[in-house]
């Protein structure tokens, strides 16, 4: 559960990225991800936005034959406050749903300067068993949230570099834009030509999972049990897409792109390599509050 959704988290994350805070006052992103030809996941990402203040939702969950290997579902909220400059304070975050028959749930409540204040946590006794982590500093307990991060990243001069606090771990984002390139056309997307090639990468520089070599052997017996299981269903269906790049040390890669109608580049498409394969991720629809609207 943890590494889809931290994929999941930070394509939420990149979504709006370089969208100017004088942008439509609500932005909404659709987007696939495709394992071997099957659409595995959706999420739909959601900005709402005003001078003063900020609402971010994200919506994740598995469909078509993922479902046949495990089930979920999950709705992460972020809301906070703006001020002048692009600089913005996380004031309250939720991540809640449904994974393989268990519920979950996680609150997060932060003061008037952004700083942690407490949470309130309600997930399966396993999962705690299985996430026990390295304590986190004081002074790093403080946001961005994971999504909040977003809004920063909209700023007139965002940041090389943001740290995010999830209330179990601080994890380092940076983003690395370089050659531009064309993309092709896919079945999967409706955008397709000139795109900028970027490397997003997220390091956990605090709450590192402590991982016992009874929970190592139990995680690397289920991933070789789900990789079988995968393994079959690829036999049978032929993976035609194109690849976008290669995961390296630095992250994996991701396309921005600009489209008719828009003033900024949005993601359109990337990949990154699972126990599973490659893993793609494709735009499938876009919509502006001033109008704009573009879908496969």
């Amino acid at each position: 559960m943890a590494f889809w959704f931290r994929k999941m988290l930070l394509v939420g994350v990149l979504v709006l990225a370089s969208v100017p805070v004088t942008a439509a006052e609500r932005i909404e992103a659709t987007y696939n991800f495709v394992w071997n030809g099957f659409v595995v996941f959706t999420a739909q990402t959601v900005v709402d936005h005003t001078p003063d203040s900020y609402e971010v939702s994200l919506d994740v969950r598995t469909c078509g034959v993922m479902r046949l290997f495990s089930r979920g579902q999950g709705v992460l909220t972020a809301k906070g406050e703006r001020a002048e400059g692009g600089r913005i304070t996380s004031r309250h975050f939720t991540s809640q749903g449904r994974w393989d028959g268990e519920d979950y749930r996680k609150e997060m409540f932060f003061d008037a300067d952004g700083k942690f204040i407490r949470w309130e946590r309600d997930w399966p006794e396993e999962w705690l068993e299985d996430y026990e982590r390295e304590p986190v500093p004081d002074d790093l307990k403080h946001g961005p949230d994971g999504l909040s991060v977003v809004m920063a990243l909209m700023a007139d001069a965002p940041p090389e570099m943001l740290r995010v606090f999830d209330g179990d771990e601080v994890v380092e984002l940076r983003l690395h834009c370089g050659d531009d390139g064309e993309l092709k056309k896919s079945r999967h997307s409706p955008v397709s030509g000139a795109a900028t090639k970027c490397q997003f990468a997220a390091e956990t520089i605090a709450g590192k999972i402590i991982e016992t070599e009874e929970l190592r052997k139990k995680r690397l017996k289920e991933e070789a049990k789900a990789k079988k299981r995968a393994e079959r269903y690829a036999k049978k269906h032929q993976d035609d897409e194109d690849d976008v790049g290669e995961d390296d040390e630095h992250g994996f890669p991701i396309w921005f792109q600009r489209i008719d109608g828009m003033d900024y580049s949005v993601p359109v498409r990337a990949q990154f390599n699972s126990g599973w394969g490659k893993v793609r991720m494709y735009l499938t629809e876009i919509k502006t509050s001033d109008g704009l609207h573009l879908e496969r």
